[in-house]
């Protein structure tokens, strides 16, 4: 499925969503911003804008792009109810940024990379549009090096949404950096909570998916169920996926 269209038709669900609109890892971000000051700041992936709300405290002036209008028509009714003034709102691709070189002093993205079709040319992009000494944070669900755990998790999330395309380990993330211009800084863990109920209301899974949904959840093994969380509790399942935050700067070759 084409992510706008799977966003555009639950964009109401995840503008109401706590996993969104707060939880472990905006609070995360928020503690590791306290006392920075930005002129310009980007959120790639803003969805209804939550984390551009948050970058925007520490910021002159934040640009959130998105695919999908129906999140960015969320993000600004969210925008005018909260009376914001220095977020804008646009449709953009994280694979191909419509900015100029060293436009932002800081980049953030979060809960949106798993999403990217190209997640190399994300990347490059970023190292493309941040200013020397510019700031990084990208946040994203990350699954697990070992095999039978990464297989289980990239299934679940594919039955769940059709748009996804791939959870990364924190492995993955790091050679992928290692290939850019980025030099990472920090790396932070959390994780993100849920319950299974909740979670597939919010991305519109049909009745078949969910029903495949609950019999993976019930059937998975002791490995899998230590790894995620996973406990059956009064007819749902409460389960969490691990979080990692990655702090970048720009690397100066000349």
């Amino acid at each position: 499925m084409d992510p706008k269209e799977q966003f555009d038709r639950q964009a109401k669900y995840y503008a109401n969503s706590p996993t969104f609109s707060s939880g472990l890892s905006l609070d995360l971000l928020s503690k590791l911003l306290k006392g920075k000051k930005f002129l310009k700041g980007l959120d790639i992936g803003t969805g209804s804008g939550f984390t551009a709300f948050e970058i925007s405290k520490n910021c002159t002036s934040v640009d959130g792009i998105d695919i999908s209008t129906g999140m960015l028509e969320e993000a600004n009714r969210i925008k005018g109810e909260r009376k914001i003034k220095n977020v804008n709102f646009k449709i953009g691709y994280a694979e191909d940024l419509d900015y100029e070189d060293k436009s932002f002093d800081l980049v953030a993205c979060r809960t949106s990379a798993h999403h990217f079709k190209n997640i190399k040319k994300a990347i490059n992009e970023i190292e493309r549009v941040i200013k020397k000494d510019g700031s990084i944070y990208i946040i994203d669900t990350i699954t697990s090096d070992q095999k039978i755990l990464n297989n289980w998790h990239q299934k679940i999330e594919i039955i769940r949404d059709k748009s996804h395309i791939k959870n990364y380990s924190l492995m993955e993330w790091k050679n992928y950096f290692e290939d850019s211009t980025l030099n990472l800084q920090e790396v932070h863990q959390t994780r993100v909570n849920m319950k299974l109920e909740d979670w597939m209301e919010r991305s519109g899974t049909s009745k078949s998916d969910k029903d495949l949904l609950r019999n993976e959840y019930d059937k998975a093994n002791d490995k899998i169920k230590n790894f995620f969380g996973i406990e059956k509790i009064d007819g749902d399942f409460k389960f969490y996926w691990p979080v990692g935050l990655f702090y970048l700067k720009k690397i100066n070759l000349f």
